[in-house]
């Protein structure tokens, strides 16, 4: 019988990656931006009516699963929009959702290290036109204490699927040794060997362009025109500003934004946020990464 795999995310632990993966495995059905491997209702009767295939899993993928946000999906990232509900509680009614829908799936969530993470997710933030500091950014999160807990969403998961269905896989062994990755995930699935793609997608914003970036951004967003925010939010999300962002920075240096511009008081809020996976030897050799010594 085939299985549904749903990918949960996080944000910045090699989605755009893995999803290049499911599509081109033989034995899974994937289709970017559907759901079980359908692109929409009609492709469910365009695949019913093609010859038989070795599909063992139907793939969902989508990060926003683990920290949906209102804007979530669309082309221009709105972040003036404001978050009706808590993130746990966004959390806990996508978890909710698909556990209606698809009560038999196996979920996948891959975590990545928490000062990563962060950089990343700014980096993120930057590129799609938001306008806060690193510092203001960095508050913010400290003030959503549910989006970076990864213990608390494996426990929602395990919940609604079952802890059996539910596989946690560290984002720096995907980084370090993607075959490595993809092994131990069809080990758990039960598929045959099917290497990775080797090229990066998605990659972060260097240290400079995550300093000018929000900078620019609130310089277009004091201007009247909607078209050229409109259009400054598409250059921003390319990285078409990159030269001019050097050039920029060679007149202007700006402070670094990485792992040691996090406050210390963020790092200690999430002390303990990982700590279900300690004994897990996917995650032995990134202890560190998850504060698992602290």
């Amino acid at each position: 019988m085939t299985r549904h795999l749903i990918h949960i995310g996080y944000p910045k632990t090699g989605s755009n990656f893995l999803r290049r993966w499911f599509a081109g495995h033989p034995q899974l059905a994937f289709a970017h931006g559907g759901m079980a491997g359908f692109q929409d209702l009609y492709d469910i009767v365009r695949q019913a009516s093609a010859p038989p295939s070795a599909t063992r899993y139907r793939v969902t993928s989508a990060e926003g699963f683990a920290t949906p946000q209102p804007s979530f999906g669309e082309a221009l990232a709105n972040h003036d929009l404001p978050q009706p509900v808590s993130m746990a509680e966004a959390q806990r009614a996508v978890c909710s959702t698909l556990a209606e829908l698809f009560p038999n799936a196996m979920i996948l969530l891959v975590t990545r290290g928490f000062a990563a993470a962060i950089v990343s997710l700014y980096s993120q933030y930057a590129r799609t036109a938001g306008w806060y500091d690193f510092a203001q950014f960095c508050g913010a999160i400290e003030e959503t204490p549910s989006l970076l807990d990864y213990c608390a969403l494996i426990d929602v998961y395990a919940g609604a699927f079952g802890r059996e269905n539910v596989i946690v896989m560290p984002y720096e062994l995907l980084r370090d040794d993607a075959d490595a990755f993809t092994h131990a995930l069809e080990s758990r699935l039960g598929l045959d060997h099917f290497a990775p793609p080797r090229e990066r997608v998605n990659a972060s914003l260097s240290a400079e362009e995550m300093y000018w970036y929000p900078r620019l951004t609130r310089a277009v967003r004091r201007l009247p025109s909607k078209r050229v925010g409109q259009f400054y939010a598409r250059a921003a999300f390319s990285n078409r500003l990159r030269l001019p962002i050097r050039m920029l920075n060679r007149l202007r240096p700006g402070a670094a934004i990485n792992a040691d511009a996090i406050p210390q008081s963020l790092i200690d809020s999430l002390r303990g946020h990982a700590a279900c996976l300690r004994h897990d030897p996917l995650y032995t050799p990134y202890a560190n990464n998850y504060l698992f010594g602290s």
